[in-house]
C-alpha cells in the first residue's frame, strides 16, 4: 500500500521531483518488503490476544463442557485484530472406568482450557492450549484389595479442529503431560498416566513430551486426546497404596510463516519500478 500510495504523488509531480521520489522509494522501500518476504528471525515475539466464545462474558478460558457446548477459542498472535488460530467443532466426547466401583465421576467440567500465542515477524510462532484439572477430577484413588493386587483405570476422549490462517500454516504437533503424579508397583503391573504419546510411569519409563511433525503444512487438523490412568495398589508381599493422577496438560501448534499476499505485490511493484527506471536510464 505504501508504495501505491507514493506512486500516485509521483505521478503529480514534475518529471526531475518524480525521479528524485522514485530514488528514494528504491532505496527505502525495497530494503524493507524484501525483509518483510524473507523474515527476520531476530524480530521479538508479539503479544498474543485470545477470545474465549461461548465461555461466560469476560471469560479466562472455557470448561471442556463449554466447549462441547459449541464454545471455541481464538488466537490472535501478534495482537493484530487478525486470527491466527482458531480451535473449534470439539465434539465426540467419552469418559469410561473401570471396574464398577471405581468411585471416579466425569470430569468434563472440571477440565478448563487457556490459550496463549506467539508471533515472530516473518519467522515463525506457535499457538498453545494448556489445559488445567481442578478438584483433583483425574485422581485414581483405588482401596486396598482383598486378595494381592487391584488395578483401576479411567479413560478420557474428545476431538477438536484447528484451523490456522494462510499465511501461518502448521508443521509441528507438541503434547505435554505437564503435572501427574504416579505411585506404584516399578515392575510386573505398574501404575501410569498418559496423554497421547505422552506418559508418566511407576517404572520409570516416562516420556512427558511427545512432537509430531505435520507434513505437507497444514491450514486445518482434526485432533483426537485421549488421557488414560491406571493406578495399581498390592497387598502382599508389603502394602502398596498406588496412585494416578493427572493435574495440567498441553499441545502446541508450531507453524511456518509465509508472506502475506499484500507484503508480495508491494514487492513486485516496486521491483517493476526499479526496472521500469532503469530502461529509462539506459535509454
Amino acid at each position: 500500500m505504501l508504495a501505491l500510495r507514493l506512486l500516485l504523488v509521483i505521478s503529480t509531480l514534475p518529471l526531475w521531483e518524480s525521479i528524485q521520489q522514485m530514488t528514494k522509494l528504491l532505496r527505502f522501500t525495497i530494503p524493507s518488503a524484501a525483509a518483510a518476504v524473507l523474515g527476520l528471525a531476530t524480530a521479538p515475539a508479539q503479544a498474543a490476544t485470545v477470545n474465549y466464545i461461548g465461555c461466560g462474558q469476560d471469560a479466562t478460558f472455557c470448561t471442556l463442557t463449554q466447549l462441547l457446548n459449541g464454545g471455541s477459542i481464538e488466537v490472535d498472535e501478534d495482537g493484530n485484530s487478525t486470527i491466527e488460530k482458531t480451535f473449534s467443532n470439539w465434539k465426540n466426547y467419552d469418559f469410561s472406568k473401570s471396574p464398577n466401583a471405581n468411585t471416579l465421576v466425569n470430569p468434563e467440567g472440571d477440565i478448563q482450557v487457556r490459550a496463549t500465542g506467539t508471533y515472530i515477524p516473518g519467522g515463525s510462532g506457535s499457538a498453545t492450549l494448556n489445559y488445567t484439572v481442578v478438584n483433583n477430577a483425574l485422581l485414581l484413588e483405588p482401596p486396598l484389595p482383598a486378595g494381592n493386587a487391584v488395578s483401576w483405570s479411567a479413560t478420557v476422549y474428545f476431538e477438536f479442529d484447528v484451523t490456522s490462517a494462510q499465511y501461518v500454516p502448521i508443521i509441528e504437533q507438541t503434547d505435554e503431560l505437564t503435572g501427574a503424579l504416579v505411585v506404584g508397583p516399578t515392575s510386573g503391573t505398574t501404575s501410569y498416566a498418559s496423554f497421547n504419546n505422552t506418559t508418566l510411569s511407576s517404572d520409570n519409563m516416562s516420556m512427558m513430551t511427545d512432537t509430531m511433525l505435520i507434513s505437507p503444512p497444514s491450514t486445518t487438523v482434526m485432533i483426537g486426546n485421549t488421557l488414560d490412568l491406571r493406578a495399581r495398589r498390592i497387598r502382599t508381599p508389603t502394602p502398596l497404596v498406588g496412585t494416578s493422577q493427572i493435574t495440567s496438560f498441553s499441545q502446541t501448534f508450531t507453524q511456518v510463516v509465509i508472506p502475506e499476499p499484500g507484503t508480495v505485490v508491494g514487492l513486485l511493484v516496486v521491483g517493476g519500478l526499479g526496472l521500469a527506471m532503469k530502461r529509462k536510464q539506459q535509454g
